[in-house]
């Protein structure tokens, strides 16, 4: 018999497949939302959803991405379409949760970029926001209604302050998985390149199978606080790079190629400090830097066996 209820908003991502994959093996009964079942917009399908299932536990994923690769849009359709997302459906789980089931914990994801171009060499709870792109400024603003929801209504709501974190199920639009992608290619046919923008960007790269696990610890605390879940450490893409393409036999040097205009932003390094996580949850990091890039591309090879 399950023991406990989650419900994973964005259940189809690299954080909802590897969250759901952990809670199951924690006899969870876990029901995933994506945007095919379910429309996280619409209030009263919210409501339905939290009061059938009392959740114990709810992880809001749900996010708006858009990159270089997409088709351009507006400023205005960025924002709206953003705080549709990490605020307007927010809400819709805030209140279903509590006027229908007050006892079911909330995980939000947020995100590294609330800090922007930080002052900071290394960014802390404490730090202070400096969104300057429409994703970050709604995810401050969601970050907001988890605090008013918390201290207002009584709900335990949690925010997790998110730094880059890589697996195998990262999507191909992501740089990590481009060059892995490409290393696993280029070894397979003998041939190929791979074009990059500034390989001395700073970056700070976790493990998300032990991103997720410290979200998950963080619903069991006794009280909801905030935290910042990051390694801390400092590497270049010329690092990742670097590992990949050696793990495969190639000198990066031959098939890397740097084109700072394929760069659709200004690099920004943003290092986390999970001090706080560290000390009150025993949370530590998993594997290595290296270790988590050869992962990656091991799966990738796997994958074409």
């Amino acid at each position: 018999m399950k023991s406990k209820t989650a419900i994973i908003v964005g259940s189809g991502g690299q954080d909802g497949q590897l969250l759901s994959k952990q809670l199951v093996a924690l006899n969870y009964s876990v029901i995933g939302v994506t945007r095919n079942t379910l429309d996280i917009l619409n209030s009263e399908s919210v409501k339905k959803l939290i009061s059938k299932h009392q959740p114990t536990e709810v992880y809001f994923f749900a996010a708006y991405h858009h990159s270089s690769e997409d088709e351009p849009v507006s400023d205005l359709e960025l924002f709206e379409k953003s705080f549709d997302i990490h605020v307007h459906a927010l809400i819709n789980f805030l209140g279903a949760i509590a006027d229908y089931s007050p006892q079911s914990r909330l995980f939000y994801a947020s995100s590294s970029l609330i800090f922007g171009s930080s002052c900071y060499e290394i960014q802390s709870e404490d730090t202070e926001y400096n969104p300057e792109i429409p994703y970050a400024i709604s995810k401050v603003a969601g970050m907001e209604a988890c605090r008013y929801f918390r201290e207002k209504k009584g709900i335990f709501a949690s925010v997790g302050i998110l730094y880059n974190h890589e697996s195998p199920l990262r999507n191909p639009k992501f740089v990590t998985r481009k060059i892995v992608q490409a290393a696993v290619r280029i070894h397979r046919q003998g041939s190929g390149d791979l074009q990059l923008g500034n390989l001395n960007s700073i970056v700070d790269w976790g493990y998300a199978p032990d991103f997720v696990a410290a979200m998950h610890q963080m619903l069991q605390m006794s009280v909801p606080k905030d935290f910042i879940i990051a390694t801390g450490e400092a590497h270049t893409v010329r690092e990742f790079v670097e590992i990949a393409f050696t793990h495969v036999g190639l000198n990066y040097l031959d098939y890397v190629i740097e084109k700072a205009e394929t760069l659709s932003r200004t690099n920004r390094s943003r290092i986390g400090d999970s001090t706080r996580l560290k000390q009150e949850l025993g949370w530590r990091p998993s594997i290595s830097f290296e270790k988590m890039v050869k992962l990656m591309v091991d799966a990738e090879l796997n994958s074409f066996a």
